[in-house]
Formats: structure tokens, C-alpha cells, sequence
């Protein structure tokens, strides 16, 4: 009996949640670090991964981690009805990384814009679970994953918004 496109071999679900869930590690503990930087009563100044900006190094693996669901989104493309709403997702594909890559050039400008940079990744997490949903491809397991993922992730770009913001 073939697979259908839409179904996937539970051992593959299984390796695909592991990944995703090891993926969040670094958004957990980048967060981490800014909260126990705040609670101890340094700032998120105070907060530092090796040295490194805790704020900075949350950015940074957000782009890549966008970057890289834009991209297998793009990766689908085949996979697409032809029409204009097809070549609308490899628009908004193209324009995420550019996002992305975006936000972490704005980083380095000032607190405002590094601000502007987080709620923009997140924005583009959203809208990459939202595009992705209108593909009716993937199995529910995979769809269930991809939702709690994302709501993971967006809500420690809210929780750094709020570090961020009550750092001004």
C-alpha cells in the first residue's frame, strides 16, 4: 500500500519532533539567560552567552531559523498548483530571508530598531505557519508539530519584546 503525500512514516514524525524540539534549545536558553540577567538585577546588559549579547544571539539564530523554514518552503514549490498564488509564496519565501537578514543588519543601529527586528521575526514565523497552512500537503502529526513549534517560538520573541522593551 503506497503512502499517500500527505501521510509520512511515524518514524520520521518522531525524528522530525526530536530536531524541532532540540531547535528550540537555543531560543529557550538565550531566554533564559536574559530573564535570570534581569531577575538578578543586571539588565539584559548583564545578559551574556560566551561573552556574547544574549539578545544578539537569540536574533541571530532566529534569522537562520526563519531563513531556513523560508527555504523549505521554497524547497516545496514544485509540489505547488501553478498559478499566481504559487509564485506569491516564492515572493513571500524570498522576501522572509530577506527579513531576516534585514533584521540582523538593524541590530546594530540602535535598541529601537533591535526591538523592530524581534517582533519582525516573529511576525515572519506567523506568516510562514500561515502560508505553509494553505498547502493542505503535510499530515496532521507533522501540522500539530509545526503549530506547537511555532507557538513556542513566538511567544519567547514576545517574552524578549517585553525584556527589551522594558529595558528602554
Amino acid at each position: 500500500m503506497a503512502l499517500l503525500a500527505s501521510e509520512k512514516p511515524s518514524n520520521l514524525l518522531t525524528v522530525s519532533c526530536i530536531l524541532g524540539s532540540a531547535g528550540l534549545m537555543p531560543f529557550i536558553i538565550s531566554v533564559g539567560y536574559m530573564v535570570s540577567g534581569v531577575w538578578l538585577g543586571g539588565g539584559l546588559q548583564s545578559a551574556s552567552i560566551f561573552g556574547l549579547y544574549a539578545p544578539y544571539i537569540f536574533l541571530t539564530y532566529s534569522a537562520i531559523i526563519l531563513s531556513f523554514l523560508a527555504g523549505t518552503l521554497w524547497g516545496k514549490w514544485e509540489t505547488f498548483p501553478s498559478n499566481r498564488r504559487s509564485a506569491a509564496v516564492l515572493i513571500f519565501t524570498n522576501l522572509t530571508s530577506l527579513l531576516a537578514w534585514l533584521s540582523l543588519t538593524v541590530i546594530h543601529i540602535s535598541q529601537f530598531l533591535s526591538i523592530l527586528a524581534v517582533a519582525l521575526l516573529s511576525a515572519g514565523y506567523l506568516g510562514i505557519l500561515g502560508v505553509e497552512r494553505t498547502f493542505k500537503s503535510s499530515s496532521r502529526g507533522y501540522w500539530n508539530l509545526r503549530i506547537s513549534l511555532t507557538t513556542v517560538v513566538v511567544l519567547l520573541h514576545w517574552t524578549t519584546l517585553f525584556l527589551m522593551i522594558d529595558e528602554l
